[in-house]
């Protein structure tokens, strides 16, 4: 499935070749060579998005593009915790799209569980009251109080950090950032669609990734694979 970003701008991954974060000329090189041969957008590789968060420039962003690693939730979901909404092994999360689940529990991945006592370690030395966000601006409300970056800053953060790791997507349609087909910097969505995909993938079970996700309903689109996934899987089956 795909979910169009905030200019109506959908992106596949570039499929990765061996250890293709290791330079910006190796990395651009797989990238040239793959727009002939890209696979269906199946979510950015856990290696790509662990160079994407060491990349983070300061650690606020670092907390931030973990909270969205973490959590798969929605950028306007992530930018809205507050201290109190960090419990032991999971997030309290609002729901943006499913008026039936007004706030959802997203638990932690085994992968991050040190992230809740990161994020609240972050909330005291910032010195944040339970109720502020925990990724603010450097900018006031008119009221004098904190108020929570916004969507487009998270944004930049997000493609900031893609850039410095050097890991970037083919555009499927025209954009900013080039034309359909061109590299470009990961969004914030693909981490959504990379963490749903990783939990359809270790668990098994749909059920798990739609109350992770928050859905409504299940989404079928996330059982699709492409053939290098098909490739690996086959290899395995005997005569």
């Amino acid at each position: 499935m795909i979910e169009d970003d905030r200019s109506g701008v959908s992106r596949a991954v570039v499929p990765a070749g061996p250890r293709v974060l290791s330079g910006s000329r190796e990395r651009a090189g797989s990238v040239r060579s793959a727009k002939k041969r890209w696979q269906p957008p199946e979510g950015l590789a856990p290696d790509d998005v662990k160079a994407v968060i060491a990349a983070a420039a300061t650690e606020r962003d670092r907390l931030l593009l973990r909270a969205l690693w973490a959590s798969g939730g929605r950028v306007s979901e992530v930018l809205a915790l507050r201290p109190k909404d960090v419990q032991r092994d999971h997030l309290v999360m609002p729901n943006r799209k499913n008026p039936g689940m007004l706030v959802k529990r997203v638990f932690v991945p085994a992968g991050q569980a040190d992230l809740p006592g990161g994020l609240l370690v972050w909330a005291r030395e910032q010195g944040l009251a339970g109720d502020e966000p925990l990724f603010f601006s450097r900018k006031r409300g008119r009221d004098g109080q904190r108020k929570a970056i916004s969507r487009q800053q998270a944004w930049d953060v997000v493609e900031a950090a893609s850039e410095r790791a050097d890991v970037r997507v083919l555009a499927l349609r025209p954009s900013g950032a080039g034309a359909a087909g061109e590299p470009a910097p990961i969004h914030p969505h693909l981490l959504r669609h990379a963490r749903v995909r990783q939990i359809v993938r270790s668990t098994k079970s749909l059920p798990i990734a739609q109350r992770q996700a928050g859905w409504s309903r299940l989404q079928m689109a996330y059982l699709t694979v492409g053939d290098e996934e098909v490739r690996r899987a086959m290899r395995s089956v005997d005569e």
